[in-house]
């Protein structure tokens, strides 16, 4: 299950907080404290300087400092959910007791309240979003990224990944694996400074001339299917050079070098979205035709969110304070959702795991959408769904949060995600999405 630690089950102790538990009716007081992370022990540059945001049952909220207490009044005895937000990448939740848990459950007593306390430490990391953009024909299979010399990442000709804590201060990075027939725009190897708790981006450009000569028709149509189609078509670019307008069912014809040729549809409106790879690659004979066809699917606006990626800095391996996410929901309640927590290990060494996917378990399913999130920097931006999942032999009620307040490489995107359990023993997860993306279309 996914249940590294329990939530708090009892307040803390009166003499601790007397002015905020002592009342005539249920008050919850929650204390956060922020310290460096090891080995930043001497250094407080790494600490996040607007604060954080405390929410108590996704309703209510105050902001509080990195160490502060601020307290809820007048909220009813028994079980309720309490989660701090606003917290920056490079620090994480890790308080005595109940481990990494944020959401969390708390029971308020009448006449006594309750008592919630977060431990963060924030460490000297940053983030790197390494972009691609190569035109032309036969871009071959990609590339690999380096920083200093040590990690690497394999990278498509156009295409991104990330690097998550990285030391905040300059690092070099080099691409390699550049094709005979491909020449990069500028240095293969670039400089860039990366600070903490921020996303640093570099991107490497180039193109590729044809392996072979002569040239071939090239034919792009496009199928749009669903609600709200996109009313003023597509553009369709061929090699990275060469666009056409193209309508929402439509075709266009180019002549292009023989070869692997891509191809990339845009222009398509944020509640649509291209099935498969795209950009893609259509090979087209010596004198003779290529033909693709690329499907897009539109939604009601609002109607659908999906995501993937990963919460936490670092590798998604066993112990380590990662999460990683997929999912796609949708507002007639379909879709699948799983997050896997590399923080809770088994002890059978299993790795906790929840999800929801009627093809998979029929007993699983979505139960509530919501198009809009007060928890998102711009609620607009954001949905929240509730959900029955399975969680080992169990099967619980989880409501999530997704915000799609940036695009993907900002460092703006989060996720939460809490399971409901009684007497206080609520256990979640949450973070600003440190690799992946969260789309609201």
């Amino acid at each position: 299950m996914l249940a590294i630690a329990s939530a708090c089950n009892e307040p803390q102790s009166l003499e601790s907080r007397p002015q905020a538990l002592l009342t005539d009716g249920p008050t919850l007081a929650v204390d956060v404290n922020t310290t460096p992370a090891l080995p930043d022990v001497n250094s407080t540059s790494s600490i996040d300087p607007d604060g954080y945001t405390v929410w108590v049952d996704g309703s209510a909220s105050q902001a509080v400092g990195t160490n502060g207490l601020v307290t809820f009044s007048g909220l009813a005895a028994g079980d309720h959910e309490v989660a701090l937000y606003g917290i920056a990448s490079n620090c994480s939740v890790s308080t005595p007791d109940k481990g990494s848990n944020n959401p969390r459950g708390v029971s308020l007593i009448t006449g006594v309240g309750g008592a919630a306390d977060f431990s963060l430490a924030c460490g000297s990391w940053g983030e790197l979003f390494v972009t691609t953009n190569t035109t032309g024909v036969d871009l071959g299979g990609g590339y690999t990224v380096t920083v200093d010399g040590g990690a690497s990442q394999t990278l498509a000709p156009n295409g991104n990944v990330t690097f998550t804590q990285l030391n905040a201060w300059s690092h070099t990075v080099v691409l390699s694996g550049v094709a005979g027939n491909c020449t990069l725009s500028g240095p293969s190897s670039q400089q860039v400074t990366v600070s903490a708790g921020q996303t640093a981006s570099i991107s490497f450009s180039g193109s590729c001339a044809p392996t072979g000569s002569g040239s071939g028709t090239l034919t792009v149509a496009t199928s749009t299917m669903g609600s709200n189609p996109d009313a003023d078509g597509y553009s369709v670019t061929v090699d990275g050079t060469a666009s056409q307008a193209i309508a929402t069912n439509g075709s266009a014809t180019f002549t292009v070098p023989a070869g692997a040729n891509p191809v990339a549809l845009s222009g398509v409106a944020s509640n649509c979205t291209v099935s498969g790879a795209n950009p893609g690659t259509v090979t087209v004979p010596v004198g003779g035709t290529g033909t693709t066809t690329i499907a897009v699917t539109c939604y009601v606006p609002g109607s659908r969110v999906s995501g993937t990626g990963q919460l936490g800095l670092g590798t998604a391996t066993p112990q380590n304070n990662v999460q990683t996410f997929d999912f796609d929901v949708r507002a007639d309640l379909t879709g699948r959702f799983t997050i896997t927590a590399y923080d809770d290990v088994h002890p059978d060494g299993s790795i906790a795991t929840v999800f929801t996917d009627v093809s998979a378990d029929p007993s699983t399913f979505i139960k509530a959408y919501r198009t809009s999130s007060s928890a998102c920097s711009d609620p607009n931006h954001g949905v929240e769904f509730d959900a029955i999942g399975r969680d080992g032999p169990d099967l619980v009620p989880y409501t999530v949060i997704a915000c799609d307040d940036g695009p993907q490489g900002s460092g703006r995107d989060f996720l939460s995600f809490f399971i409901y359990k009684p007497s206080a023993g609520g256990i979640g997860r949450s973070g600003v999405v440190t690799s992946g993306d969260v789309v609201k279309n």
